[in-house]
């Protein structure tokens, strides 16, 4: 084993406006994942760890940039309301997994060059 064979890269991506306004990160993607998947707005937010009141402030932030829906909620019900994806915030989802997913496999090969260089240097 040599001396670079531990060396992980941590990255964050975000989306942004051209001025620097953050529109969704991680977490906001995970949030609308998270949506998705419990097809609940708190149940989603406790699986994060997060205050139902941040997740929907979060969330109403990301539409209000945007300007569209990425949530419906539909109320009552036996176990309460549901929210699910619109279109739009399947959309969203969809496309930023598979960003993450190139992004990786990108990032992958830098790591795989950047220790392949560092291991050459090793040998001089």
């Amino acid at each position: 084993m040599t001396a670079y064979s531990n060396i992980r890269l941590h990255y964050k991506i975000w989306m942004s406006f051209s001025d620097e306004r953050q529109i969704i990160d991680d977490n906001g993607w995970l949030l609308l994942c998270r949506i998705e998947e419990k097809g609940n707005l708190k149940l989603a937010a406790e699986s994060m760890g997060i205050s139902y009141r941040k997740a929907w402030g979060d969330l109403r932030k990301t539409e209000q940039m945007l300007r569209i829906r990425l949530t419906e909620k539909h109320r009552g019900g036996e176990h309460g309301g549901t929210t699910v994806l619109t279109s739009e915030g399947e959309k969203i989802v969809k496309a930023y997994r598979k960003l993450l997913l190139r992004f990786q496999d990108a990032v992958n090969d830098i790591i795989i060059e950047f220790k392949r260089t560092l291991k050459d240097k090793e040998l001089e």
